[in-house]
């Protein structure tokens, strides 16, 4: 009897605790289409289709303003009306009507319907996961007159002055107030690497992320008004768009978190290589210490030796492929010249790494086989013209055509191109140029195959033609990161960079510098690239053009540039070329003209004082102490 008494009453406590585990979460739906959520982590509210308010509710913070005038986000439906017109986008407003249901105790619907220009419907669906507390967004859209590019929601009157916005794009970019931005459009893949936005507060934040595996094109806009700003998402159609009267929205989930933005990112991180699998980089990859561009000039390597530790220095290899006589390119064919084989013996005898440059998606349209792959041309997704490099420049006469890999017979030509070199020479590894490419191809499916689901697919064909092969790209995504070890990374078009990108996707793909200038011939440019390179941890990378470079006694900044380099500092201290100019034995404390173990003693005997600090972080550790005994060692 005791017994049972003690089991009623456990029955009783777990009832109680599942039932109060349940009124944690709560979402009510006002008359005209309001929603309210809460959970234990936040509470937000939504009015005509914007998310207006989120309170942090584990750290106590605000992150909007209060409401006043209207929203600065757009939501609502993006439509190409006519053929040949940009995409036009049709905002939610008071002229449209609303409805609105419950669908069960946690999920709600609204419905918004327009009757302007054309019968249109938006339904945006909120709902909160038990098991996760997730805030979960999902949109369908119609419109009776077809050419349905997207479908957006969004968040407004978020405080400007409180909320930091950390985003995967550009190679990692953060918006704060001190921000000099006007409106901004990221799109996914490409310029927005990941679908996550962090929404960044003093000690925490919020995040929206999708977990969409089929590389759906999107869209993330950044709005600014004064004090406040606004932050929307769109999902798009496949193009063509003509025919589209529908559309379905990916799922998005928002979420309250306390801590850094690391926080999020590491959730989503760890989402990214549970999902997608990506490979580990080999161990000489993970040695590098050192990228330099070169042009196929076998007598600058003995030079390069000198100035380099070559067993871990990789060299991009440009100049290695037969041209036309006027100097264009034959892509997609990749022949090498005569002399590429000794210069490949000559590097791996000094224990250089070689990885040749490539390209998969180009095509020059006077190649023979261009008529046949024209009907694979990529097209933009609303005014249909053609794309590719410089396409539509006249004045430049080597332009490319961008070939949608999603063709079988284009991916079998290519692959057995680069096969041939594979099978054929030594190489390490091949960079591929323009290997990003994701776009939304008007020309629809292709072997059954989207232009995402083609770029993949032939990643995934070079590794299995080429195996123990390394492939490096022209940047990195999220499409891109599990088939390739090695990315450059341009600093193009980011306002101030932030370190998400690289913390993202480096387990896996490690960053290189793109094309970076020289610092005594550019130092102003140089310097742009050195500020973005230092706050993303990229391998330290420089460009040698000539032999004369390196002899050239007042080509001081790339003396240094590569001394630093050399003696194994770190890659603060490489990038600022000022540092390591001011060098003269890295990690000779004495100044003896030798690094030994006097040089240690002092270092050891020097813990926890501002003198000798090697490594610039304001204090005597171990840190300094490891700089010398690694100099010590060579």
């Amino acid at each position: 009897m005791k017994k049972l008494l003690c089991k009623c009453i456990c029955i009783v406590i777990l009832q109680f605790v599942l039932v109060a585990a349940g009124l944690s979460n709560t979402l009510v739906l006002g008359e005209q289409g309001e929603v309210f959520a809460e959970t234990d982590r936040y509470q937000v509210r939504f009015e005509h289709g914007v998310l207006v308010h989120f309170h942090n509710k584990l750290t106590q913070e605000t992150y909007t303003l209060p409401l006043r005038g209207p929203s600065n986000t757009q939501r609502g439906l993006s439509i190409q009306y006519e053929k040949g017109r940009y995409g036009r986008d049709e905002p939610l407003n008071d002229s449209w009507e609303i409805a609105s249901k419950r669908l069960s105790a946690l999920s709600v619907e609204i419905a918004y319907h327009s009757d302007y220009r054309t019968h249109k419907t938006v339904r945006l669906r909120i709902a909160i996961d038990p098991e996760t507390q997730d805030l979960v967004i999902h949109q369908t859209g119609t419109s009776a007159f077809g050419g349905l590019v997207g479908v957006m929601w969004g968040c407004g009157y978020l405080n400007s002055q409180q909320v930091e916005v950390i985003l995967p794009a550009h190679g990692g970019e953060i918006i704060d107030a001190a921000t000099e931005t006007n409106e901004r459009n990221f799109e996914y893949p490409g310029k927005w690497g990941a679908q996550l936005a962090i929404l960044q507060g003093g000690d925490g934040g919020f995040f929206v992320q999708s977990t969409d595996t089929t590389f759906r094109f999107k869209e993330l806009k950044y709005v600014p008004s004064g004090e406040h700003f606004g932050i929307s998402f769109r999902t798009d159609n496949p193009a063509p768009f003509r025919d589209k009267s529908e559309i379905t929205s990916v799922e998005w989930r928002l979420n309250a978190y306390r801590g850094n933005w690391q926080v999020p990112a590491l959730y989503y991180r760890n989402w990214m290589e549970a999902t997608f699998q990506p490979m580990q980089p080999p161990a000489w990859v993970k040695e590098l210490e050192l990228v330099i561009y070169l042009n196929m000039n076998i007598d600058i390597l003995p030079i390069v030796a000198e100035h380099v530790n070559p067993s871990t220095t990789l060299i991009y290899l440009l100049g290695w492929r037969k041209l036309n006589p006027d100097g264009s390119e034959i892509l997609p064919d990749h022949t090498p010249k005569p002399e590429f084989g000794d210069f490949l013996e000559a590097a791996h005898n000094y224990g250089f790494r070689v990885m040749p440059f490539a390209n998969f998606v180009s095509c020059s349209p006077t190649h023979p086989l261009y008529p046949e792959f024209e009907k694979f041309h990529l097209r933009h997704p609303i005014r249909g013209h053609k794309l590719g490099y410089r396409w539509d420049d006249p004045s430049y006469p080597y332009s490319t055509a961008y070939i949608n890999p999603a063709s079988s017979t284009w991916r079998k030509y290519v692959v057995g191109q680069l096969k041939n070199v594979y099978e054929t020479y030594p190489i390490d590894g091949f960079h591929l140029d323009i290997n990003t490419l994701f776009r939304n191809d008007p020309n629809g499916l292709v072997d059954g195959l989207t232009f995402p689901e083609g770029n993949i697919l032939i990643h995934q064909e070079l590794r299995e033609a080429m195996p123990g092969l390394v492939f490096g790209g022209e940047g990195v995504h999220e499409g891109t990161f599990f088939n390739t070890n090695l990315a450059q990374r341009g600093i193009y078009n980011n306002k101030q960079p932030h370190p998400i990108s690289s913390f993202l996707f480096s387990p896996w793909t490690i960053p290189y510098g793109f094309h970076v200038p020289n610092p005594d011939g550019e130092p102003e440019l140089y310097q742009n690239f050195q500020e973005a390179y230092t706050v993303w941890g990229i391998l330290p990378t420089i460009r040698i053009r000539a032999p004369w470079i390196l002899r050239d006694p007042n080509m001081v900044r790339t003396h240094g540039f590569l001394k630093s380099v050399r003696m194994g500092q770190t890659w603060e201290q490489t990038w600022n070329i000022d540092i390591a100019m001011d060098m003269d034995i890295v990690g000779d404390v004495n100044a003896d003209g030798v690094v030994n173990v006097l040089d240690l003693v002092l270092v050891a005997n020097a813990f926890g004082e501002k003198l000798p600090d090697l490594n610039g972080d304001g204090i005597v550790n171990i840190l300094d102490l490891v700089i010398v005994a690694n100099a010590f060692s060579r």
